[in-house]
């Protein structure tokens, strides 16, 4: 049986690898698509969810 804090810890790591990923997927379609302005657009959710990683990390007094 899983702990609060484990859950909380799990779910953090998940929120950061969306966030990460998002991020990742961003950038690679700014490059490929050889558009600053397409990269910039892709990256507001990608913000979003770092954003909500943040937060949610922040309201549980866990580190970074």
């Amino acid at each position: 049986m899983a702990s609060l804090r484990e859950n909380d810890m799990k779910t953090a790591r998940k929120k950061g690898l969306v966030a990460a990923a998002a991020t990742g997927g961003a950038v690679a379609l700014g490059v490929a698509a050889g558009s600053l302005t397409l990269g910039v657009v892709a990256l507001v959710p990608a913000a979003y969810l770092g954003w909500e990683w943040f937060s949610y990390r922040a309201k549980r007094g866990m580190r970074f």
